[in-house]
């Protein structure tokens, strides 16, 4: 596929916006944390993978030069870099790094961090030729899917990428990981959502984090990866990421910031008063995963009461999904149960994975001009890839 490459001479302009997470962490008294300060900056200056000298006047500039970085909002712009020739046509990439006002763990993410995010690069979609998001991993599956829905059909591409060990201390994967989603966005003619890690593209609405100790940190248990970025670049034939083109995003969508959507897991022993006792502990509740067994089993006997809570719930015109609590899921209405959760409105998660259910359901509810029927059809359509059905 050597029609991926650019053959564009001009160097592309990046932005990458910075959340905090394990890539940025640096030591604090009460240990690794990823407060704000322009020592991220100073690494990534520093460091001849990602930096050229050609990105400075003064070729004195050190880790401990000055750092002139401009304040837009309450957000920090940094100078502009320049990355050292990515591929064998002598591409490089210029990028800036935009730090949001407030770094975070990234077990901290909420669709509000999430509306923050899709705003800037909303905002700044005619200033760069791509964006790079970096999150910490904990809930940058969850990032992806979200932005994966919010930017479909937008025609440049968008990376969420971080790291296992910070750039702070020895051995971190953040290097890599850096370079390889400055030359996916730069060099590649490629658009849409994805998640590069571990010299891998991953569809953006198809990974999930299988490890916190595995430089793979993320997979797509139902598809392949899109690109293997080895020794020799290979491609994904069924699966492709769509070209670049001037396609602007849709009209930017503001997500719910109050909690819309439920998880809950099935167990033996699950009971409909279960089910209905966490519905009533969330009152603004829109939609709610199950999380069911193997292809989407759930006891259904009517001494349970799980079918008829279940029903209440669709009557309520909150929507209902079911999922496969396997690593490798898939839900279809093959058995008695399947179907007869189909025949009171519960929808099939087929191959969805959590994270990309959860975004999806998000992205619904938060969309005002849809009725409950158009919800519950448009879950079932896929949007982005997010499903086989």
């Amino acid at each position: 596929m050597a029609s991926i490459h650019s053959t564009n001479s001009s160097r592309r302009l990046i932005c990458c916006i910075g959340t905090g997470g394990t890539i940025a962490s640096e030591p604090t008294a009460g240990g690794l944390a990823p407060t704000r300060q322009d020592t991220f900056f100073r690494r990534i200056r520093s460091h001849p993978s990602l930096t050229s000298p050609t990105s400075f006047d003064d070729s004195n500039v050190s880790f401990s030069s000055p750092v002139h970085a401009e304040l837009v909002g309450k957000n920090v712009r940094y100078p502009r870099l320049v990355t050292p020739e990515l591929d064998d046509q002598g591409l490089s990439v210029e990028y800036e790094i935009l730090d949001l006002d407030r770094h975070l763990d990234s077990s901290e993410m909420t669709p509000a961090e999430w509306n923050t995010i899709a705003s800037l690069v909303y905002e700044n979609w005619d200033k760069y030729d791509g964006f790079i998001i970096l999150s910490g991993t904990d809930t940058l599956a969850y990032t992806a899917a979200i932005l994966s829905f919010l930017f479909h059909s937008a025609g440049k591409p968008i990376m969420v990428t971080g790291a296992q060990i910070p750039l702070s201390r020895p051995r971190s994967d953040g290097w890599t990981n850096l370079l390889d989603s400055l030359f996916v966005t730069g060099t590649l003619d490629l658009a849409g959502v994805g998640i590069v890690f571990n010299h891998q593209v991953l569809q953006g609405a198809r990974a999930t984090k299988t490890s916190p100790n595995l430089f793979g940190a993320f997979t797509t248990p139902c598809v392949p990866p899109l690109i293997n970025l080895n020794v020799k670049i290979t491609y994904d034939t069924a699966l492709s990421l769509p070209p670049r083109s001037s396609s602007p995003p849709p009209p930017l969508i503001p997500l719910l910031t109050t909690p819309t959507v439920l998880s809950i897991h099935i167990y033996p022993g699950m009971t409909g008063d279960l089910l209905e006792a966490q519905i009533a502990t969330l009152p603004t509740c829109k939609a709610v995963i199950i999380s069911a067994y193997g292809s989407g089993n759930l006891p259904i006997n009517p001494e349970s009461g799980v079918l008829q809570s279940l029903k209440r719930m669709v009557d309520k015109e909150i929507l209902v999904v079911v999922i496969s609590q396997c690593a490798i899921p898939n839900v279809y209405p093959l058995y008695t149960q399947g179907r007869t959760l189909l025949s009171i409105g519960v929808l099939p998660g087929y191959d969805l994975m959590h994270e990309a259910a959860f975004a999806k359901l998000i992205w619904l509810v938060s969309r005002p001009d849809l009725s409950f029927k158009e919800k519950q059809e448009l879950f079932e359509t896929p949007i982005v890839g997010e499903m086989s059905v």
